[in-house]
């Protein structure tokens, strides 16, 4: 019996941190799935159907995210 969620986790090192992504859903072709990104505390989601671009908008929002916050705190 499968209960519970499967997680997929990944991990990026950067200069500013670790980026953490954790890949849930994308079982078969058809299914949908989220990644939730996190870098210092600030988390971002993504969902779709393709598992690679899901990801990389989910890290593309968080770089936004990041940026946006270094430029307020200069």
């Amino acid at each position: 019996m499968n209960k519970g969620i499967a997680l997929q986790l990944l991990r990026i090192p950067t200069n500013a941190g670790t980026i953490v992504a954790y890949i849930e859903g994308f079982q078969s072709v058809q299914d949908k799935g989220t990644v939730f990104a996190e870098l210092n505390g600030k988390a971002v989601t993504a969902s779709g159907f393709n598992r690679k671009k899901t990801i990389v908008r989910a890290i593309a929002k968080l770089h936004q995210q990041h940026a946006i916050q270094q430029d307020f705190t200069k």
